[in-house]
């Protein structure tokens, strides 16, 4: 009984490696797209309006378009990647986890007991996110790495304006969010590994 709890824990090992290197072809870039069109034009709206709270509709956003990443991830691992798929889901997963869990938490945090610090927010998700998409390239096609670094760079850039002037804006939130979303989805969808088959 010990030999075969330990062939079917090798076994689980062995899975997870595999998963940890294999190409996770579980982003659409249809759907990456669409949050990207749904960032740059919440900001247009909220600019229009004049939208006095910010903050809260991209606290929504957020969850939606994780909603709508997270069903089509489900579902095209499931089709790409059949009797593998909750491994290499998981495993993607794991990449971004840490820094979600950060970026909701300082969110929070500044949210609640430093609401007048609200202007650091987008440049340091946008860092967070970078950091993720660095993460998880290990399972992601190499071109990944431009939307990666263009969250870190932008994030850096919205951070160092928004420290002169100590305000949220729309579009600090909505620009770098859109363009790199809608970049993510192009490189995706260009991706090198895609046409290899790999």
């Amino acid at each position: 009984m010990d030999d075969l709890r330990h062939a079917l824990n090798d076994i689980a090992k062995i899975r997870n490696q595999i998963a940890e290197v294999q190409l996770f072809r579980g982003f659409g870039p249809m759907v990456i797209g669409v949050t990207g069109g749904l960032a740059l034009s919440l900001s247009a709206l909220q600019v229009y309006v004049q939208e006095t709270s910010i903050l809260t509709p991209w606290i929504v956003l957020a969850f939606v378009c994780l909603a709508l990443i997270g069903v089509e991830m489900w579902a095209l691992s499931k089709r790409a990647h059949g009797a593998n798929a909750n491994e290499l889901l998981w495993a993607v997963i794991q990449k971004f986890l840490p820094c979600l869990i950060a970026g909701t938490a300082i969110g929070w945090i500044i949210l609640n007991q430093a609401p007048t610090l609200t202007w650091i927010l987008p440049g340091l998700w946008q860092i967070l996110i970078g950091l993720g998409l660095f993460a998880a390239t290990t399972m992601l096609p190499r071109n990944v790495m431009f939307a990666a670094a263009w969250y870190l760079v932008s994030g850096m850039v919205v951070f160092l304006l928004s420290i002169q002037s100590m305000m949220l804006t729309p579009w600090a939130m909505g620009i770098p969010f859109g363009v790199g979303q809608i970049m993510l989805a192009g490189l995706l969808y260009f991706a090198p590994e895609k046409t290899k088959g790999i």
